[in-house]
């Protein structure tokens, strides 16, 4: 697996390094790390340590580039005595699209970066992070808190393209063996959708409601069941959650009674428009929850 690790010098990319360590990662495993000295470029294509002069130029560059060098080096002693390769990098520029461009370009499977920044503490969701979690290509694990130890992974799934990738991405993840997997999934209302069609009389088609639901809830059960088989074949315990209610919404509040160190959910859904990059679920999970989350593509 190549992973890309972005860091800056706040407490998230401390807490982005021990995830990584609590999984069992392979020894083949790449890690590039990458932390994005940020500089804007104005209206002509000038940038501040240009118009600042050649000399100024160089010495800011110098002071900088040391700086990143030492955000780097503290993180790169911690990855390696976990046995795997790591890379750093230091780039320049506007952090989400220097970080989304090198995903793309070096063919990574994994951004990991913390949920806020040094600069967003009143925020849910950090800009660089939001802007990832929308454009990246690949999947983004973003991390929210300090994890001590790694034992539940709750995983939402719908049945669509993007759930079945999430459950191959866990499956092939190198998550410690004890992990319990919950399984969850939300009978959302395709119902309440067809509720409001104005072509549908309630009254009279009482009978295709209560048939649409069974058979909504029928397929449910057969995916759950599904899917903890895939998982028990690999040797993890799980438990699942039938719910009801908007999907984003039913997802948080169980996993305020799960606990999990991890929430997975597929990039998009059921309902999502192809052409969206992200699905409004797994935007509004990975907005507010308060667990680390991962979004397959």
């Amino acid at each position: 697996m190549k992973i890309l690790l972005a860091i800056d010098e706040s407490h998230y990319s401390a807490m982005c390094v021990n995830m990584l360590k609590m999984l069992e990662l392979p020894s083949q495993t790449e890690i590039k790390l990458i932390t994005v000295i940020p500089e804007h470029t104005f209206i002509g294509g000038h940038t501040l340590r240009r118009l600042l002069g050649q000399s100024s130029e160089v010495q800011s560059k110098k002071t900088q580039e040391k700086s990143a060098d030492k955000i780097l080096h503290d993180h790169i002693q911690s990855l390696e005595a976990i046995g795997v390769a790591v890379e750093p990098i230091v780039a320049w520029g506007h952090p989400p699209e220097q970080i989304i461009n090198y995903a793309r370009i070096n063919d990574v499977d994994l951004i990991v970066i913390g949920a806020k920044g040094s600069g967003n503490a009143g925020f849910p969701l950090g800009s660089v992070a939001q802007k990832i979690m929308k454009y990246a290509h690949t999947n983004v694990l973003l991390i929210r808190e300090d994890i001590k130890r790694f034992r539940r992974v709750l995983l939402a799934t719908d049945g669509s393209k993007h759930s079945e990738r999430t459950v191959r991405f866990l499956l092939n993840m190198p998550l410690p063996q004890r992990t319990k997997i919950f399984i969850v999934t939300s009978l959302e209302s395709h119902i309440q959708a067809l509720v409001k069609m104005p072509t549908l009389d309630i009254n009279t088609n009482r009978q295709i409601i209560a048939t649409l639901q069974e058979t909504e809830k029928e397929a449910a059960v057969e995916l759950i069941a599904r899917t903890k088989e895939s998982f028990h074949k690999k040797g993890y315990i799980t438990e699942s959650m039938l719910l009801e209610g908007s999907p984003a919404r039913e997802i948080i509040q169980a996993s305020k009674t799960v606990n999990p160190e991890l929430i997975a959910i597929g990039a998009k859904g059921l309902g999502a428009i192809e052409n969206f990059l992200l699905g409004s679920v797994a935007q509004r999970v990975a907005r507010f929850s308060r667990y680390a989350v991962l979004i397959v593509r």
